[in-house]
């Protein structure tokens, strides 16, 4: 079993004088990591965990918008720590309870949260559409706090009669029936923008039994048209953000800080088992399973521009046809880079990323040759010295273009994969039908200008 630590993962990228240690931090004070800790799971101080996250929500993507938040024009609303639910919701006179505000809610209509702390669970359920849309914002530049009430947690403590142990126990209420915790806002409606929140969920303070407790999920047919964007998700039991299998497409989620969530190989960063899903520009850290599951067959996941680190299982899976991984960074995940799932993932195009995981890939087929991955390309990609290829499909194909070198970034160390003005993976990349600059695409997750 492969238990590096993150400096000893990319060591061999770099010259002896630019070895990398990540030394280990305290959590947010916010969570309590406990034994969940692993010595490859990413360990930063919070200011230079944050600085990471803004310079990666701050990439310049030729072709593409800084700007992905919806564009409405109808009435604010504001609800405020100190607000009143009897009030009118104005700047002026706020509500108080994010349970209040999502009621009312209406297509072009947007809900701003000023600083402070909100509870959860709470159930967004507007069917908003493309022309008239509807968000739940935090003020810009406030932290607004999103968790579960002390009330919450003692109510559902009460009710345990017998804990999980170890593995897979299931953690059982009075009646013998397995508890379970709702997700912290389950959206069931549509085009629906959720920004800017900082989602904090009760792992460490409750049992949990398996697919329990997400940041986000989708639900009962919504998630059309949805949009989760610059969010951060900690300390859930299950997920950070899921659709969960009910209907829900064409998904963005971006510029997303998400670490430290779950319980077991089953729970992940990011879990998208729909169609259409766009993860662009996360920090995807310190899952118990996959930093994205792209899981059982969902069509065309794209997934680019995602720093994926410090995950227990690999940093992404792909188990459905036509997905595209551009543009990552993949470091210090347990069993390796991005993982090939059995016979349902074809036609992936796996390009212009950088590879600090050995392996770099796997697949799976079950023991039989005909539920084997096919028709999946990997080619211009970076592999830091040190890091083999790994294993594909006899059915897959490794390009002629990828490249064993020093990607010479910024400072590994900080999560500043920025690459120097002499960086060999300038212009060495392949043409994904984004805009770039020079002769050709650089590898990694930004162009130097």
């Amino acid at each position: 079993m492969r238990t590096r630590l993150w400096s000893v993962a990319v060591a061999a990228a770099f010259a002896a004088a630019c070895s990398i240690a990540i030394a280990a931090a305290p959590p947010s004070p916010k969570t309590q990591i406990g034994d969940r800790a692993q010595p490859w799971h990413v360990r930063l101080p919070r200011s230079q965990l944050l600085a990471a996250w803004a310079r990666i929500k701050a990439l310049p993507l030729p072709g593409l918008p800084l700007e992905l938040r919806f564009n409405i024009t109808g009435q604010a609303f504001h609800v405020s720590p100190s607000g009143d639910d009897g009030a009118d919701g104005t700047r002026q006179a706020p509500w108080r309870t994010l349970q209040h505000a999502v009621l009312q809610l209406r297509p072009n209509t947007v809900v701003y949260l000023d600083k402070g702390t909100y509870f959860g669970p709470v159930v967004v359920a507007v069917q908003a559409t493309a022309e008239a849309p509807a968000a739940i914002r935090a003020v810009e530049g406030h932290e607004v706090i999103v968790t579960y009430s002390d009330d919450f947690v003692a109510a559902e403590q009460a009710k345990v009669r017998s804990a999980p142990t170890a593995g897979r126990t299931r953690a059982l209420d009075e009646q013998g029936q397995e508890l379970h915790y709702p997700p912290l806002i389950d959206v069931r409606g549509t085009f629906i923008e959720i920004t800017g929140l900082h989602l904090v969920g009760v792992r460490d303070r409750l049992p949990h039994n398996l697919y329990s407790e997400n940041g986000v999920s989708f639900s009962g047919g919504g998630g059309e048209g949805c949009r989760v964007l610059n969010c951060e998700i900690e300390n859930v039991g299950h997920c950070g953000v899921k659709e969960m299998g009910h209907g829900g497409h064409s998904i963005l989620i971006a510029g997303n800080l998400i670490h430290d969530v779950g319980q077991t190989f089953h729970d992940h960063g990011i879990y998208a088992p729909a169609n259409d899903i766009t993860v662009r520009k996360n920090l995807l850290l310190n899952a118990t399973g996959w930093g994205l599951h792209a899981y059982s067959a969902p069509r065309r996941i794209v997934a680019t521009h995602n720093v994926v680190a410090g995950n227990d299982q690999h940093g992404i899976i792909l188990g459905g046809p036509d997905a595209l991984v551009a543009h990552n960074v993949f470091g210090s995940n347990h069993k390796g880079g991005l993982f090939f799932f059995r016979s349902g993932c074809t036609g992936a195009n796996v390009t212009n990323n950088l590879f600090y995981d050995d392996p770099a890939v796997d697949f799976d087929q079950m023991g039989d040759a005909k539920q084997a991955p096919s028709g999946n390309r990997f080619d211009y990609n970076c592999l830091v010295p040190g890091v083999r290829l790994g294993n594909l499909s006899p059915q897959d194909k490794a390009g002629p273009h990828n490249v064993q070198l020093n990607p010479q970034a910024i400072d590994a160390r900080t999560l500043d994969f920025r690459l120097g003005r002499r960086s060999p993976c300038i212009d060495a990349g392949s043409d994904i039908e984004m805009p770039f600059q020079g002769k050709a695409p650089d590898i990694g997750l930004l162009e130097v200008r």
